[in-house]
């Protein structure tokens, strides 16, 4: 964010956009107008909604009893476990040990990890 002392020396900021929501996300220059208020907190419901599906469907709940548990909250650690939204609490190196256990490969065989993304 450009501070006060930048403007005496004739360094502005001008934000230049097109279209209804071309400024959404300009937090540092505003707050939300109603409109992309409105359009943010659709989004984030809508993005809540895939997220808790796919976790039920992957958990074998059903979309009510993962509601229940999860309450459009975010978890973690144990009282993600306690909620049954998690099977264990670790990082990235006890996942791929448990995903080598579920799929029957050696913990000592070497896995390649590709980010989809």
């Amino acid at each position: 964010m450009i501070n006060h002392g930048s403007t005496s020396i004739g360094f502005n900021k001008e934000l230049i956009s097109r279209g209804q929501y071309a400024e959404i996300f300009a937090a540092d220059h505003r707050s939300f107008r109603p409109h992309e208020a409105k359009l943010f907190a659709k989004r984030t419901q809508n993005a809540y909604k895939q997220f808790r599906d796919k976790a039920a469907l992957s958990r074998a709940m059903t979309v009510d009893k993962m509601e229940e548990a999860a309450q459009e909250r975010v978890w973690t650690g144990k009282d993600a476990v306690s909620h049954g939204l998690v099977d264990a609490i670790g990082g990235l190196s006890r996942a791929i040990a448990i995903a080598k256990l579920k799929a029957n490969i050696p913990q000592d065989n070497q896995v390649d990890f590709r980010r989809l993304f």
